[in-house]
C-alpha cells in the first residue's frame, strides 16, 4: 500500500526530468541553428567580398564610384547618400583585385565603414564619442525589414522612402529592403493597390522587421484580365472597371446583364422589357456603328462569345416575317446560359488602351467575364438558392377608365353624334353600349333588356391585368465543388434556373453545367482546361399577342369569355397585302393564347484549352484553343381558331363562307407556322510569347508580348415560312396550292467569317511612377472578298500613366493617400458581317413570273459594292483617381472622346437600280462624355461599416457626314439619322392647340408652300430616346453578421414618347376610339364645345374626311423618285406625335433593389459541418420616381412589342451555404 502511495511521487519527478532534458535539448538545437546561421552569413559575406574586379578612377566623386560598383557587379549598396555626397572625391586603381580591398582604399581617408547585410553592402558612419557622454552622436540608422501581402507573401517592387532624408529604395522579390535612415525619422512604405505604412526608425532596433501590407478597395488589388493576358496593375494604363461576383449578384433577376444595370461607370443597361426573356439595351460609351451590333463584345475566360443566332443578315435585308420576328425576341444572348454563380469576376474595357488588344470588335467595348477556379485543399461544396416572388401590375396610377367611365363616355359620343360606321367600325355586336344602343335601334332587344345589360357592363370591371397575368414564383439553385492539391486543382458546378414572368405565359428554364481542372504538370508547363454547356427552354407569345398592351386599351366592359368583332388588319409576311374592308373577325384573347404558340430552344457548349510554357526566366509560351457549338431552334405558330388566321382566311373560324370567297382566299384553312434553325460552330486558336523583365532590383519592370490569333465562325440556319398548319392533327401541314404558293417562303441563312490577325504589346514601369505602354493588331477578314487592300486593318493604342503618390515629394499623410494620371489613344475596328462587296439576288416565289417570259422573278437582296471597308474608331482618354482620408473617400474619373469614320449606312439611289437604297461607307459619328465613380466610406471600423458608392457616366454623340437622307416618317420614331443630331433623336408634329370651331388639334409649321427636306422646318426637336446621363448610388451598411445595402438607378436626359391613348375604330381616321377599346379618363374633359379649349387639350372625337388630311411639304431627294405631294398626315394621328405627347423631359429614378443579410456566425455552425451559412432576403423594382406627365407608363421599357411587359415589384430570398 505505501508502494503505491509512492506512484504519484515518482511520476511527478519522472515529468519534471523530461521537461528540464526537453529545455537542455531546446537550448542546445536553438545554439546550433544560430551558430550554423552565422557561419552561413559569414560565409556569404566572404563571398562577397571575395568577388574580383578590375577599376579605376581619378577624382571621382564617391557617390560615382558607389553606383558603377553598382552596375559593374549587381550588387546591392544601401548608404545614405547626403552623407556619401559630404566625403571627399577618391582616386583609386584596383586590377583583378577583391570588393573588400577596393572598398577599404576608397574609405580609407574617412570615417566610413563598410559591412554585409543580406548579400548587399551597407556604408554607413562610425559613432562619435566626445568629453561628454551626452554628446554621443548617431549620424544613421540600418533599417532592416521584410514586406508581406495579408497572407504573409512577399511583396517585392514597395517603394521605400524616408521622408526627411528623402533616401529611397525598392523591396526585393522576396520582400527584402534594407535603407539608412535619420533616427527617428519616419520611412514611408507605399506599393500600388496597398495601403501605405509609415513607420518610425529606431536607433536601437537591429533586427530583421516584419511589415505587413493591407489592400485597398476592391477594384485594383488584384490582376487586370483583359481576355488576353493577366496584367499587373502595376502595368496597366487603360480605362477598365472590375467588379467581383459579390457585386454582381441580383438575386430575382434572370440573367447576368441584367444584374449590371446602374453598376459601371459609363456603361448603359435599358431594361426595354420586364419580361423574364427580354435582352437589355448595353452601350459602353455610346454608339459606334449604325448597321452593326451595337452591343459590347463578350469574352469568357478568354473566348469570344457570339450571340447563339446571328440573324444580322435577314433583318436588314428584310426577311423575317412577324412571326419569325416574334420569335427571334426569345432567343437568348451571347451569356444566356451563363450561371451567375460560376463568376469569379468581370472586367468592363473601355478606351483604346484597354480594348486594342481585341482590333476590329472593340468598338463598343469589351465585358470580360472570368469564372471560377478550384482552390488547394479538401473538397468544398458550395450549394446557393434563390426563390422570387413576382407580384402582377395593377391599374393603379394609370389613368384609366373602368366600366362605369366607359359607358359614361359612351353616352357622351352619343350625345355629340358621334358617327359610327358599320363598314369602318366592323361592329355588330351586342357586347357594349355602343352595340347594346344599335340593338334597341334595331328592336333586336327591348328598352328594358337594355337597360338591364348596361347596367350589367357598367359594374363589370374585367381585370385584364388579373387575367392575362399572375403571381410567380421563380428559383434559382446552384451547387459547386472545389479543391486539389498543391499541383492540381478542380471546380464542378451545376445549376438550374426556373424564370416565370408576370405574364403567364413568360417563362424560360436554364440547365447549366461547367467543370475546370488547372494542374501544374511539370516546374514549367501547366494547363487550364474548362467545358461549360447550356441547355435552354423559352416560351413567349405569338406575334400581335402583347398581354400588356391588351389590357391597357381594352375596355373593361368586357367578359374574359365573351368574343367581340374587330376589323381585319393583320400581315401574315409582305406577300399578303392589308385587308381594310371585310367581315368582321370575332376576338378572344384567352383564344388567341390557347391557340398561338412562340417557344424556342437552344444548346450550346464550349471547350477551352489554355497551356503555359516557361522557357527561361521570365519568357512564358501561351496557347489558347477553344471551340463553341451553338444551336437554337424556335417555332411560332397559330391555327385556324386565332383572329390572327381568320383575318388573313377572311372569315372567322366556325363559319360558312359562299365559294368564291373560298377560292379567293390565299389561306382557306389550316394555321401558319413559322420555324427558324441555326448551328454555328466557332473556333480559334491563339498563340504568345511573353517576356518579363525587373530591373534595378526590383524597381523597375518590363513586358513584352507577342502572338497571332485564328478565328473562324461558320453558321448554318432556316427560316421557314410554312402554311396549312394543323397542330390538333399531329402538327401536321396540308396547305392548300394557293396558299403554298402565296404564303410558303424558305430560306437559308449561313455565314462564314474567317480571321488572322497579328498582335503585340510592350509595357514598362519606371520607378513604379512612369508606366507607358503600347499596343498594336492587324486584322483580316474574308469580308472583304477578293478586294485585299481591305482586308487588314491595323489598330494601335498609346497610353501611360503617373502614379504621383510614389513621388519623393508626395506627402505621406492621411488626408491624400493616392492620386494618378492616365491618357492614352487609339484606334478601334468594327466590321458589319451581314453586309458583303457582292451582288446577292434570289428568285422571288414560284408563283411571281414574268408576264412574257414566263420566268421567275429575280429580287435583289443587296447590290455589289467593292469598295466595302472597316468601320474605324479613334478614341482619346484622360483619367484620373485619388484618395483622402486615409483611402475613405476615393474618386476614379475619366474623360474621353470618339470618332467613328467609315460608318456603314444607307444611301438613297434611283430606283433605275431596281432598289431605292444601298449600304455604303461614308458616315461618322461623334461620342464624348465622362465616367465618375465615387466610393466612400463613411464608417469603417470592426463591426460597423457604412459606404456609399457612386457610378455615373454621360455620353454625347451626333451623327456627322451622314449619308442617308432618311424618310419623313423615320424623324418621328428614332430611325432616322440626321447630321448634327444624337442617333437615336427624333422628332415631334408642333402641337398649337384645338380649332376653337371644330375642337380638331391644330399643327403647326406644316402650312409651308416651298417643300424643305429639313425636319426642323417642318416638325419641333424632341431629343432622344437614350439617355445622356445614367448611374446609381448603392449605400451599404454592415454590423457585424447584418447587412442592409441598396441600389438607386438614375437615367437623365432622355425623351419618351407616350402610348397610344386608344384603339380607333376606323383605319383611315385615329379620331374615334374602338367600343371595345379603354380610354383615358382625361378624355371624359375632352373639347365638347366652342370655348373648351381654354381648358383643355384633348380634342374633339369626331370622324374625318380625306379633305381633312394635311399636307406635309416634304421634299425627299431626287434620286428617291418619290411625288413630294403625296405626303400627308391626319390631325388626330398628328396629335398622338406631336410635342403636346412627348415627354422631353423623361428624368427617373428606380430603387433597383433593397437587400437585408445575416450570416450565420462560424461559432453556431461549429458542430453542424457547415462552414458558412448566411440568408438574405429583398425586394426588386421597389419603387419609381418618373415624369407625372407619363401618368403611370413606366419611363424605362418600350410601350409596344411581343415582350414589351411591365417591370413589377419582387420579392426575393436567397440562402448560400458551403460546406
Amino acid at each position: 500500500m505505501k508502494k503505491l502511495q509512492g506512484l504519484p511521487f515518482l511520476r511527478g519527478a519522472l515529468l519534471r526530468y523530461v521537461r528540464k532534458v526537453s529545455v537542455l535539448l531546446s537550448f542546445f538545437l536553438l545554439m546550433a541553428t544560430l551558430a550554423a546561421t552565422a557561419q552561413e552569413e559569414e560565409a556569404a559575406a566572404r563571398g562577397v567580398l571575395s568577388r574580383k574586379v578590375s577599376y579605376k578612377a581619378t577624382n571621382a566623386p564617391l557617390s560615382r564610384v558607389l553606383k558603377d560598383l553598382r552596375k559593374k557587379l549587381d550588387i546591392r549598396f544601401t548608404y545614405n547618400s547626403e552623407l556619401i555626397s559630404r566625403q571627399p572625391a577618391v582616386t583609386v586603381t584596383v586590377e583583378q583585385g577583391s570588393l573588400e580591398t577596393l572598398l577599404k582604399q576608397l574609405l580609407k581617408n574617412t570615417s566610413l565603414h563598410f559591412s554585409v547585410d543580406m548579400g548587399g553592402i551597407t556604408i554607413y558612419e562610425d559613432k562619435t564619442v566626445n568629453i561628454a557622454p551626452a554628446d554621443v552622436k548617431v549620424t544613421g540608422v540600418v533599417v532592416r525589414g521584410q514586406v508581406t501581402d495579408p497572407k504573409g507573401e512577399p511583396l517585392g517592387g514597395v517603394s521605400i522612402k524616408g521622408l526627411e532624408s528623402k533616401e529611397m529604395t525598392v523591396t526585393r522579390a522576396d520582400g527584402i529592403f534594407m535603407i539608412v535612415a535619420k533616427p527617428n525619422e519616419q520611412i514611408s512604405m507605399m506599393l500600388l493597390g496597398m495601403k501605405p505604412l509609415v513607420y518610425r526608425a529606431n536607433p536601437k532596433e537591429t533586427d530583421i522587421m516584419r511589415f505587413k501590407m493591407d489592400t485597398i478597395a476592391r477594384d485594383i488589388q488584384e490582376v487586370v484580365v483583359n481576355g488576353y493576358q493577366k496584367i499587373d496593375p502595376r502595368l496597366s494604363t487603360g480605362s477598365y472597371y472590375k467588379l467581383k461576383a459579390a457585386d454582381i449578384i441580383e438575386p430575382g433577376q434572370p440573367s447576368v446583364d441584367r444584374m449590371l444595370q446602374g453598376k459601371v461607370p459609363g456603361m448603359m443597361v435599358i431594361n426595354n422589357s420586364g419580361s423574364v426573356n427580354a435582352k437589355p439595351n448595353m452601350r459602353i460609351r455610346g454608339t459606334s456603328t449604325l448597321m452593326g451590333n451595337t452591343q459590347p463584345l463578350w469574352v469568357i475566360d478568354g473566348m469570344i462569345r457570339p450571340d447563339p443566332v446571328d440573324v444580322s443578315n435577314a433583318l436588314l435585308n428584310n426577311l423575317m416575317s412577324p412571326g419569325s420576328s416574334a420569335n427571334f425576341e426569345l432567343m437568348g444572348n451571347a451569356i444566356g446560359g451563363l450561371n451567375p454563380y460560376d463568376i469569379e469576376s468581370i472586367t468592363f474595357l473601355k478606351d483604346a488602351a484597354a480594348t486594342a488588344i481585341y482590333g476590329t470588335r472593340a468598338a463598343n467595348g469589351v465585358i470580360v467575364v472570368t469564372t471560377k477556379r478550384g482552390k488547394e485543399g479538401p473538397m468544398q461544396v458550395s450549394y446557393n438558392a434563390n426563390f422570387s416572388f413576382q407580384a402582377r401590375p395593377s391599374y393603379n396610377n394609370m389613368k384609366l377608365m373602368n366600366s362605369r367611365e366607359r359607358v359614361m363616355f359612351s353616352k357622351q359620343m352619343q350625345e355629340d353624334h358621334v358617327l359610327y360606321n358599320e363598314q369602318y367600325a366592323g361592329l355588330d355586336e351586342e357586347l357594349t353600349y355602343e352595340g347594346l344602343l344599335r340593338a334597341l335601334y334595331a328592336r333586336h332587344i327591348t328598352e328594358a333588356e337594355f337597360k338591364e345589360r348596361v347596367a350589367a357592363i357598367e359594374t363589370r370591371n374585367t381585370d385584364w391585368f388579373k387575367v392575362l397575368f399572375r403571381n410567380q414564383l421563380s428559383m434559382q439553385h446552384s451547387l459547386s465543388l472545389s479543391g486539389g492539391n498543391a499541383k492540381t486543382v478542380y471546380y464542378a458546378s451545376a445549376s438550374y434556373s426556373g424564370n416565370n414572368g408576370a405574364a403567364k405565359q413568360d417563362a424560360n428554364k436554364i440547365y447549366s453545367a461547367s467543370f475546370n481542372l488547372r494542374s501544374q504538370v511539370t516546374r514549367r508547363l501547366s494547363l487550364d482546361v474548362s467545358l461549360q454547356s447550356s441547355h435552354r427552354n423559352a416560351t413567349g407569345y405569338f406575334q400581335g399577342v402583347n398581354p400588356l398592351t391588351y389590357a391597357i386599351q381594352t375596355s373593361r366592359v368586357f367578359s374574359p369569355d365573351d368574343y367581340y368583332p374587330m376589323q381585319a388588319t393583320s400581315t401574315t409576311s409582305p406577300n399578303v397585302p392589308l385587308k381594310f374592308y371585310g367581315t368582321p373577325i370575332r376576338m378572344n384573347i384567352l383564344n388567341e393564347i390557347a391557340h398561338s404558340e412562340n417557344t424556342s430552344t437552344q444548346n450550346s457548349t464550349s471547350l477551352n484549352l489554355n497551356l503555359d510554357y516557361k522557357i527561361g526566366k521570365g519568357l512564358i509560351f501561351r496557347n489558347t484553343s477553344n471551340v463553341i457549338t451553338d444551336g437554337a431552334d424556335g417555332f411560332a405558330a397559330a391555327d385556324e381558331q386565332t383572329f390572327f388566321i381568320s383575318s388573313t382566311r377572311g372569315w372567322s373560324y366556325g363559319d360558312k363562307p359562299e365559294g368564291q370567297k373560298i377560292n379567293s382566299s390565299s389561306l382557306p384553312y389550316g394555321g401558319m407556322a413559322y420555324m427558324q434553325n441555326q448551328q454555328s460552330l466557332i473556333w480559334g486558336l491563339r498563340n504568345s510569347l511573353d517576356y518579363t523583365k525587373s530591373f534595378f532590383a526590383e524597381r523597375d519592370q518590363f513586358n513584352v508580348s507577342l502572338g497571332n490569333e485564328i478565328r473562324s465562325a461558320k453558321y448554318n440556319g432556316n427560316i421557314i415560312t410554312e402554311p396549312g398548319y394543323f397542330p390538333d392533327r399531329g402538327k401536321t401541314f396540308s396547305p392548300a396550292d394557293r396558299s403554298r404558293k402565296e404564303l410558303s417562303e424558305h430560306l437559308i441563312n449561313s455565314g462564314l467569317d474567317n480571321s488572322v490577325s497579328y498582335y503585340g504589346t510592350v509595357a514598362y514601369s519606371l520607378m513604379n511612377r512612369y508606366i507607358f505602354s503600347a499596343t498594336v493588331r492587324s486584322d483580316g477578314s474574308n469580308r472583304f472578298g477578293q478586294f485585299s487592300n481591305s482586308r487588314f486593318l491595323p489598330n494601335f493604342s498609346f497610353s501611360g500613366r503617373w502614379n504621383a503618390a510614389m513621388e519623393s515629394w508626395f506627402p505621406a499623410t492621411t488626408l491624400l493617400t493616392d492620386w494618378q494620371v492616365r491618357a492614352s489613344y487609339g484606334t478601334q475596328g468594327n466590321v458589319v458581317t451581314a453586309v458583303g462587296p457582292n451582288l446577292i439576288a434570289t428568285y422571288a416565289s414560284p408563283d411571281q413570273r414574268d408576264g412574257l417570259t414566263g420566268l421567275p422573278v429575280l429580287r435583289i437582296k443587296s447590290l455589289p459594292y467593292p469598295d466595302l471597308r472597316w468601320e474605324k474608331t479613334y478614341q482619346w482618354n484622360i483619367g484620373t483617381n485619388f484618395a483622402l482620408f486615409d483611402n475613405r473617400f476615393r474618386v476614379d474619373m475619366s474623360v474621353y472622346g470618339k470618332k467613328s469614320v467609315d460608318v456603314l449606312d444607307n444611301v438613297p439611289i434611283p430606283y433605275e437600280y431596281g432598289m431605292d437604297i444601298m449600304y455604303r461607307n461614308g458616315s461618322t459619328l461623334y461620342n464624348a462624355g465622362w465616367d465618375l465613380l465615387v466610393d466612400i466610406n463613411a464608417i469603417r471600423r470592426k463591426n460597423t461599416q457604412l459606404s456609399f458608392t457612386v457610378t455615373t457616366g454621360k455620353v454625347v454623340n451626333r451623327v456627322a457626314d451622314g449619308v442617308f437622307q432618311g424618310d419623313f416618317f423615320s424623324y418621328l420614331t428614332g430611325s432616322g439619322r440626321l447630321t448634327g443630331k444624337p442617333v437615336s433623336s427624333f422628332y415631334s408634329y408642333q402641337y398649337t392647340g384645338l380649332n376653337p370651331a371644330t375642337g380638331v388639334p391644330m399643327i403647326g409649321k406644316l402650312d409651308r408652300k416651298v417643300p424643305s427636306n429639313n425636319p426642323d422646318d417642318l416638325l419641333v426637336y424632341s431629343g432622344q430616346l437614350f439617355p445622356v446621363i445614367t448611374g446609381s448610388i448603392q449605400p451599404m451598411f454592415r454590423y457585424k453578421s447584418f447587412s442592409l445595402s441598396a441600389l438607386f438607378y438614375v437615367s437623365l436626359g432622355s425623351s419618351k414618347r407616350m402610348n397610344d391613348p386608344f384603339r380607333s375604330s376606323k383605319l383611315l381616321s385615329n379620331g374615334v376610339p374602338a367600343p371595345n377599346t379603354n380610354v383615358p379618363t382625361d378624355y371624359l374633359n375632352r373639347w365638347r364645345k366652342p370655348g373648351d379649349e381654354q381648358y383643355t387639350d384633348f380634342p374633339v372625337l369626331r370622324d374625318l374626311g380625306t379633305e381633312d388630311q394635311l399636307r406635309i411639304p416634304y421634299a425627299y431627294p431626287a434620286t428617291a423618285g418619290i411625288n413630294n405631294q403625296n405626303l400627308s398626315v391626319d390631325p388626330y394621328a398628328a396629335y398622338k406625335f406631336s410635342d403636346l405627347r412627348t415627354v422631353t423631359n423623361n428624368n427617373y429614378l428606380r430603387c433597383n433593389a433593397i437587400r437585408l443579410g445575416y450570416g450565420i456566425p462560424a461559432s453556431r455552425l461549429a458542430k453542424t459541418g457547415v462552414k458558412n451559412l448566411s440568408l438574405a432576403a429583398g425586394v426588386n423594382n421597389v419603387f419609381t420616381i418618373a415624369n407625372r406627365k407619363l401618368q403611370g407608363q413606366d419611363p424605362e421599357i418600350d410601350g409596344v412589342g411581343t415582350s414589351a411587359l411591365p417591370l413589377s415589384r419582387q420579392y426575393t430570398l436567397s440562402v448560400n451555404a458551403s460546406f
